[in-house]
């Protein structure tokens, strides 16, 4: 009876460790640059995979005194190689494209705003482990 009540109290633990543990997220941290008004900020970008190569992401940062998330999706590496996506301000209205490269462990890519159906080109931003 012992063994049962033990066996089954490791099965439960086990159970309820893997309904709790956090998906394998990866945090970067860097800056932005936002050409139109010279602007730098700190940038932390959280990317949650959602299956191979593809991310969902969120970008917290600052701006004009304000902390803002942006979130939306990103495909490619984290390692060596592009990545690029897409995301929304928090009301959703606006939209923002991002895209570079990662060597060795260290992102550099540009970011623009779609208006209109076109892209305006917004600055650049670094991120890294």
């Amino acid at each position: 009876m012992k063994k049962i009540l033990l066996l089954g109290a490791v099965a439960a633990l086990v159970l309820t460790a893997s309904l709790v543990a956090a998906p394998d997220q990866q945090v970067l941290k860097g800056e932005y640059f936002w050409t139109y008004d010279n602007t730098r900020g700190d940038l932390k970008a959280t990317l949650t995979p959602t299956g191979e190569n593809t991310w969902d992401i969120a970008f917290d940062f600052r701006f004009s005194g304000e902390p803002h998330t942006y979130k939306g999706t990103a495909t490619g590496s984290l390692d060596n190689g592009s990545l690029a996506g897409t995301v929304k301000n928090e009301n959703g209205r606006r939209t923002f494209t991002f895209e570079g490269s990662f060597d060795d462990g260290r992102f550099e890519g540009t970011h623009a705003e779609l208006r209109k159906g076109k892209e305006r080109s917004m600055g650049t931003l670094w991120l890294a482990r």
